[in-house]
């Protein structure tokens, strides 16, 4: 059973239990006061009933009209009645005689009428006046019908409105149903915005709670999907680099020794690098985000290393200038941030020219003597997936720079392209300097 019906079926109960119990309440205090009416009839007419011998003229006609008088002697029995039906005295009206004054008030059925009943004692015998209920009952029975009248139409029309209310109240409760049916079967995280959002009770509370989950749940999604996308572009590079040194190492047995051993080095540098990229993906991909901190980096050793390593992966010649920078930040970092300025500037400057990289003040500038970057991409180099009409026919998949774009701001830098003199580009990050720091001794 929805909420919805319960919702409707409980206000339907609610609305007729009440207008039950008023209708109770006012049948009974409607049927008190009538007999009472009628008891107070009874009591008028007793006064004249025990003015009066029992003879024929008790029951003339005058003050008795509409009532029926009957006496009755001690030993019980009857010696006159104008009842429609014989009438027998009970136990109680027996025990009224000899006690002149006392009374006695009953309601009894004679044939198909009822009659409200009155006896009073005297010291040889009881007069019982009676009189029909027709008109009492009549009044019962017509507030009888009109109270389930009013129960039945209270009860449709509670059911009605509670239906409305609980469509009402249940709405965002079935729209955020819908939604999670919707994701469940097309497995879109997408929302549209819902009125409820801006409610200030639990259904909106609810709503606004799921609109947060999902978006926290697409945002993870995306993180997932940009792990995916960053880990492959990342550890496409040492196993490629790895995989160049075995073909080579296969295809010539026959390598000096010194040549064989610079090769097997770089293979175990590569691995090196690989390992501490899958451990890192572990991580992410785990929710154990790196806590590390970030250290004092000397902003020339990193770009050296980088630069050995994409010497060594391309055979280019990369020429470093740096002045004595000091930034903070994670060593591995910034380092595969500069790895990737330097393979996109060996993947698009096919020159001899080496490729240089100038650090100044923070500042790492990557320059090529490639095509240079139209100035309508510039805005766009930067974007995740982006690819310029220069770049289409190279291998790469868009996201080196948008990873270095990451990097610098993450920890409070930027990037920048330009032109170089001369022809070619300059691509680079800036991350802010700290004061002049020496590392421990040893």
């Amino acid at each position: 059973m929805s909420l919805r019906l319960r919702i409707a079926l409980l206000m339907a109960v609610l609305a007729a239990t009440a207008t039950i119990a008023v209708g109770a309440i006012s049948y009974r205090t409607t049927s008190s006061r009538l007999l009472g009416a009628v008891d107070d009839s009874l009591v008028d007419a007793t006064a004249v009933a025990t003015a009066r011998r029992f003879d024929d003229r008790l029951f003339e006609a005058g003050p008795f009209d509409g009532f029926v008088v009957q006496a009755v002697l001690e030993d019980g029995s009857i010696i006159r009645s104008n009842f429609p039906h014989q009438m027998k005295p009970s136990r109680n009206d027996l025990e009224l005689i000899g006690r002149p004054g006392a009374t006695d008030f009953r309601s009894v059925r004679l044939g198909r009428a009822e009659y409200r009943i009155r006896s009073i004692g005297f010291e040889d015998g009881i007069v019982q006046i009676g009189r029909p209920l027709t008109e009492t009952n009549s009044v019962l029975e017509s507030l009888r019908l009109r109270t389930l009248l009013l129960v039945s139409g209270v009860t449709v029309l509670a059911g009605i409105l509670g239906a409305l209310i609980a469509g009402r109240v249940t709405r965002p409760l079935r729209s955020l149903t819908d939604a999670a049916s919707e994701i469940e079967s097309t497995g879109r995280l997408e929302l549209s915005e819902n009125e409820s959002v801006s409610r200030r009770d639990e259904v909106g509370r609810l709503s606004t709670a799921f609109h947060r989950m999902i978006s926290a749940l697409a945002r993870s999604r995306a993180d997932q999907r940009r792990l995916v996308e960053d880990a492959g572009h990342e550890l496409r590079t040492p196993v490629t680099s790895i995989r160049t040194g075995l073909d080579t190492l296969s295809r010539y047995p026959d390598l000096p020794a010194d040549e064989r051993a610079e090769i097997v080095e770089s293979m175990r540098a590569e691995a090196a690098e690989l390992t501490s990229l899958v451990n890192e993906v572990v991580q992410v991909a785990s929710g154990e985000a790196d806590e590390s901190e970030p250290e004092h980096v000397r902003v020339g050793d990193v770009v050296g290393i980088a630069a050995e390593r994409a010497q060594r992966r391309s055979g280019r010649e990369v020429v470093v200038q740096s002045d004595e920078s000091i930034v903070m930040i994670r060593r591995g970092q910034l380092e595969r941030a500069v790895s990737n300025l330097l393979e996109n500037a060996a993947k698009f400057d096919d020159s001899a020219n080496p490729i240089e990289v100038v650090v100044s003040e923070g500042r790492i500038s990557v320059l090529d003597r490639g095509p240079g970057i139209p100035v309508g991409d510039r805005q766009l180099v930067f974007e995740r997936f982006h690819r310029s009409a220069t770049a289409r026919t190279l291998p790469g998949s868009g996201l080196g720079l948008s990873m270095v774009a990451t990097t610098a701001r993450q920890n409070g830098g930027d990037v920048f392209v330009g032109d170089r003199d001369g022809g070619g580009a300059i691509v680079g990050l800036t991350l802010p300097v700290v004061p002049a720091w020496e590392p421990p001794s040893a």
